[in-house]
């Protein structure tokens, strides 16, 4: 038998019955609410029910967002919210709701939005209240007011405020009064009888913040149920941005039936940098839903924009438009047409022509909807920029939420330049739309390889850049095929593109035969802006240096500004106080300007070549020029050098030179005046060096030659070097007790002059003489001075005894040589000499002898032995 329980102790189940019950429906409440796409965070309790945020979520975009909700009060209830987000989501078409068919019953309540933030319109203090069917709602914002009611009893409604022009854009001056009033009964919205009314927009001294005309503007909207009907007028000229101004002309009119247009009428002008826009609108009069209009541009723009409707669509005819920026033109290449709807999709076959590049899109359509647009096709470009061949193209679709497709691609090519920009699409997304691209290609003989990413932050491009590639220096013949060069940087992109500070260029070394390139860089010192004009920066500049076989090349450092076409360099090497300015600019067939240099001559510059640098001032200044390829002309001057040539030695040269040269070509160096040179020792002292000369450094061609030579003069109108000519040099006035004197040991006494001519064949590396002739131009006298080889000679053969004794003394009356030399230095001379003795009562002598010896060691002798007495004089002067 069932045990029964006591009926009374059902009654302490009935709380556990309601608590559960009340359980149950808070957990489905809150499984619909899910369902229905709502979400929430953080539930709490502080002096009533808080959460953290709602939200409502549909395909990743939250139309609605919530924060800081909090329920104070029930009767009425009262709820707070900080701040609620609403955002522009694209609506589907076929599940959007037709509007309210009825507004239910609610208690009293009470709701304040402290901040209601919707796209970039400031944020605004919402009050929305409703007790016994009566609604009130007020929005503020600073001097911006608005107010509505409705009454569900009466179904009447009515709107009031005012809002300033600076709150709904930041360019926008001056401020709109908003009125209007009618009848809404929920329900069919399309029946008259349950939705009419009016609005009026009244702008007051609206424009621009920027310096313009400002105007009023009159909107009138009416509607009884989907008829309506709307006027717009403007009474004074308005400003409407870049330059651009609306000048009073005949209202627009309007009128149709939901998203059907029934009748549209008027005319805008407005004026603008580009030129004149004019819009007409005409209705036919005997056909209702039909009627043209037409765009046409003029003054500056050229084209006219043709269009008719019909029927709810819109057909637009061919056109084409430019002016619209310098050499832009802009096609429709067939008519379009497109429905005029809230939904829809057109064909859209434009083509845009710059200069001579074409873009077009194919297989281009364009879809709408409330919130949202969508464009799908494919983009080619074709033609030619700047003397490169431009091909590219991308296929995929864009709109709101990013674009996607496959990845756009874009190649340029010349006879130097290929290279080929990638750019995946996938990753474009609002609001920031980060990208990354990848460049590869070559440039001459130089393949390179670089990526650039970036996004969008505040309406700003940012991003860096990484780029690398090989054999920079095969750019420079000389400096062989090395040097890997890398790229690293910031870059900016806002009114203009700016590679930021720090961004640098690197190339490492390389070794060229037996040259060793050390590493260069270039550092951005100051941001770099590529602007309409040109680059505009500084850059730093650092080279390691060189090295050769036997010359090293000490680090060069500077610095260069850019100010758009214009731009200057400062270099130098600190090492040899060497200084060198550039100065240019951007013309119209390339680059030119001037050049200027200074450096001292130290021996440090001449290490390991066949001549020393030892004192004086080098000084260039002259133009140059880089169009198809580099050139300098300019002057070179040389003020106080001296160099040597192993021990020969040239002081005190002073030179003013003309340099032409072409890339390509060799250097021109000819002198603006004759070239000087105060001493030049080679054994025999020469000194007061003047000549001419004009060279292209294979070639050397002196003139004018002159020279002060043992007390006598050198002269020559003209040398070539190398040349296999014989060419003469004539001698005068040559002192012999100066070349006596030249004797290490003094073993003969002369005097009087001698001179004639030396025909010289100056080879690469040798001198020879042919012929030469030498003649006494004054009595000459000879004595023979004691020494021990003389008295040697004089001891050791009677015959050799009397001929001396017969020479010593001798007033000579006849001299004359005949001089040969050949390329080794070795000299054949033979001398006649005819004279009288006076010591022997006149007697008559008349000696003729050969010699032989090498010059070239005797001058080499004579430098050396010049220089070791030198040396020791100064050692052992007091």
């Amino acid at each position: 038998m069932a045990k029964r329980f006591p009926g009374k102790r059902l009654i302490w189940l009935l709380p556990l019955v309601i608590a559960a019950g009340l359980l149950l429906a808070v957990l489905v409440a809150a499984l619909a609410i899910r369902l229905a796409g709502w979400h929430w965070q953080g539930p709490g309790w502080r002096d009533g029910l808080t959460l953290d945020a709602v939200w409502q979520e549909t395909d990743g975009c939250r139309p609605l967002e919530a924060r800081g909700v909090r329920l104070s009060a029930l009767r009425p209830l009262t709820l707070g919210i900080d701040t609620l987000g609403i955002h522009a989501c694209p609506d589907d078409a076929d599940t959007a709701p037709d509007g309210l068919t009825d507004i239910p019953s609610l208690p009293a309540l009470e709701v304040t939005v402290w901040a209601v933030q919707y796209r970039d319109l400031p944020p605004v203090m919402v009050n929305l209240s409703q007790r016994d069917g009566a609604w009130r709602a007020r929005a503020e914002f600073r001097d911006s007011r608005l107010s509505a009611e409705y009454r569900r009893s009466s179904g009447r409604w009515r709107v009031d405020g005012t809002l300033q022009g600076g709150h709904l854009d930041q360019r926008l001056a001056g401020e709109v009064r908003v009125q209007g009033d009618g009848l809404w009964w929920p329900g069919d919205w399309t029946d008259p009888e349950h939705f009419t009314g009016e609005l009026v927009l009244l702008g007051r001294d609206l424009g621009l913040e920027t310096p313009g005309p400002r105007g009023n503007v009159t909107v009138r909207g009416q509607w009884q149920g989907d008829a309506w009907r709307l006027r717009a007028g403007l009474d004074e000229p308005l400003a409407v941005g870049a330059g651009w101004v609306v000048s009073p002309g005949e209202d627009l009119q309007a009128r149709g039936e939901g998203a059907a247009l029934v009748r549209a009428d008027g005319r805008l002008v407005a004026n603008g940098p580009q030129g004149r826009a004019a819009l007409s609108l005409s209705s036919d009069a005997a056909r209702l839903g039909e009627g043209q209009g037409s765009l046409s541009l003029s003054e500056g723009l050229d084209g006219e924009v043709a269009f008719r409707w019909r029927d709810g669509e819109v057909t637009v005819s061919p056109f084409q438009v430019s002016g619209l920026a310098e050499d832009l033109t802009v096609r429709l290449r067939e008519p379009v047409t497109a429905p005029l709807a809230m939904q829809g999709q057109a064909s859209l076959p434009l083509s845009l022509v710059w200069r001579e590049l074409t873009l077009e899109t194919t297989e281009s359509g364009l879809a709408w909807r409330p919130n949202d647009l969508q464009w799908r096709g494919a983009v080619t470009v074709d033609g030619r920029w700047q003397g490169y061949r431009v091909s590219g193209g991308w296929t995929g679709d864009a709109g709101p939420t990013g674009v996607r497709g496959e990845p756009a691609r874009l190649r340029l090519q010349s006879t130097d330049l290929d290279v080929t920009a990638r750019l995946p699409v996938d990753g474009l997304r609002p609001p920031q739309w980060p990208f990354q691209a990848s460049v590869e290609g070559r440039y001459q003989s130089v393949p390179f390889r670089g990526q650039l990413s970036g996004a969008l932050d505040e309406g700003v491009w940012a991003g860096r850049i990484q780029a690398s590639g090989e054999h920079f220096y095969s750019l420079v013949p000389t400096l062989g095929q090395g040097g890997p060069v890398t790229a690293e940087g910031r870059w900016r992109w806002g009114d203009s593109l700016s590679l930021l500070a720090g961004s640098r260029l690197s190339v490492g070394g390389t070794v060229s035969g037996t040259r060793l390139v050390k590493p260069l860089t270039l550092r951005v010192s100051e941001p770099l802006v590529i602007g309409e004009g040109g680059p505009t920066g500084a850059l730093e500049v650092r080279a390691e240096g060189l090295v050769a076989e036997r010359w090293t090349l000490p680090p060069v450092t500077g610095s260069a500004r850019l100010n758009g076409a214009a731009f200057q360099a400062d270099l130098s090497v600190d090492q040899w106080g060497t200084r060198l300015s550039m100065r240019g600019r951007q013309g119209g067939t390339g680059l030119s300007g001037t050049l200027q240099g200074r450096s001292p001559l130290v021996p440090a510059m001449s290490r390991g070549l066949p001549l020393t640098t030892r004192a004086g001032d080098l000084v260039m200044d002259g133009r140059w020029q880089w169009r198809d390829a580099f050139q300098v002309d300019g002057t070179l001057r040389g003020e106080g050098l001296s160099l040597d040539w192993g021990s020969i030695q040239a002081r005190g040269l002073d030179a003013d030179l003309a340099l032409d040269w072409r890339q390509g070509q060799a250097p021109n160096i000819r002198s603006r005046a004759p070239l000087t040179l105060a001493n030049l020792d080679v054994g025999v002292p020469v000194t007061e060096v003047r000549m001419g000369v004009d060279t292209d450094l294979d070639q050397w061609r002196f003139e004018k030659i002159s020279a002060q030579l043992l007390g006598g003069e050198v002269r020559a109108p003209r040398l070539r070097w190398p040349s296999s000519e014989w060419q003469p040099v004539v001698l005068t006035g040559i002192e012999l007790n100066q070349l006596a004197a030249l004797q290490n040991e003094a073993v003969v006494s002369l005097t009087g002059e001698v001179g004639g001519y030396i025909p010289l064949r100056l080879a690469a590396d040798s001198v020879a003489v042919r012929d030469g002739r030498l003649a006494n131009e004054t009595p000459l006298s000879l004595a023979l001075l004691p020494a021990a080889g003389t008295q040697a000679m004089a001891e050791s053969n009677r015959a050799v005894s009397i001929a001396l004794e017969a020479l010593n003394p001798l007033r000579v009356e006849r001299f004359s040589a005949e001089v040969d030399m050949a390329d080794d230095g070795w000299l054949d001379a033979a001398v006649h000499i005819r004279g009288t003795n006076p010591q022997r009562n006149g007697l008559p002598v008349v000696f003729n002898y050969t010699h032989k010896e090498n010059v070239l060691e005797l001058l080499r002798s004579l430098r050396i032995g010049e220089r070791i007495t030198d040396r020791v004089m100064t050692e052992t002067r007091p």
